[in-house]
């Protein structure tokens, strides 16, 4: 005997789309749910930049009572900005052809390995990858490197780590040197209170946009 056919769900008249999937209500709503959902993630994937750094990691802030910051009290001016500075400590004036941060700079691994004692940690001596023994108050902007402008800063973890110090270290120097065109050039003196007594508060004061204050290489 041969087998009779069970009616078909789905008619098709002449004329008629050949319905393949009928879909209820709900589950017609969650596809539609989850495209909306993947098109947004895409998006935000497509239009995502790194924001500014908020969470402070150890080694953010030098204990003060070590660390209380030192400047050349011979700076006036921009006269950080040139590049006729001769080695020395501190640099000398009209002396050669460097800038003031390359003739300031002649930190011993000595003096580091002091640092790192004196704010009871190791040296790792692995290259400055988990540590930068850094200048409170920079050597671009009038620093002096001496042991009251040293500290070990974290370069560890998302944050307010050494390479966002950085990040406000270079713009500050192009306020003080080289500001945009309609910004007037900022003292050198206030570029430095910035970091003196908290460079987390700078950060927030002159890098109010990723803009302001980006990574090094990006656009």
């Amino acid at each position: 005997m041969s087998r009779v056919p069970r009616p078909s769900k789905f008619r098709y008249r002449r004329g008629e789309p050949v319905r393949l999937i009928e879909m209820s209500p709900i589950v017609l709503a969650g596809v539609l749910l989850a495209l909306v959902v993947g098109l947004c993630a895409i998006w935000a994937v497509l239009h995502w930049h790194p924001s500014a750094p908020t969470a402070p990691p150890g080694g953010t802030w030098p204990d003060r009572t070590m660390t209380p910051g030192a400047a050349d009290p011979q700076l006036t001016g921009t006269a950080v900005c040139d590049h006729d500075w001769g080695a020395g400590a501190p640099p000398e004036a009209g002396a050669g052809d460097l800038t003031y941060s390359k003739a300031a700079r002649h930190t011993s691994a000595a003096l580091k390995d002091e640092v790192f004692a004196e704010y009871n940690l190791v040296n790792p001596h692995d290259g400055g990858q988990s540590y930068e023994v850094d200048h409170l108050i920079p050597l671009s902007l009038g620093g002096l490197d001496v042991r009251e402008n040293l500290w070990p800063e974290s370069r560890l973890g998302d944050g307010m780590n050494a390479w966002a110090k950085d990040r406000l270290e270079y713009r500050l120097f192009r306020l003080v040197c080289d500001p945009p065109p309609g910004v007037p050039h900022l003292a050198l003196s206030e570029a430095q209170a910035a970091f003196t007594p908290d460079w987390v508060a700078g950060y927030h004061k002159y890098c109010t946009a990723d803009a302001d204050c980006p990574e090094f290489g990006a656009h």
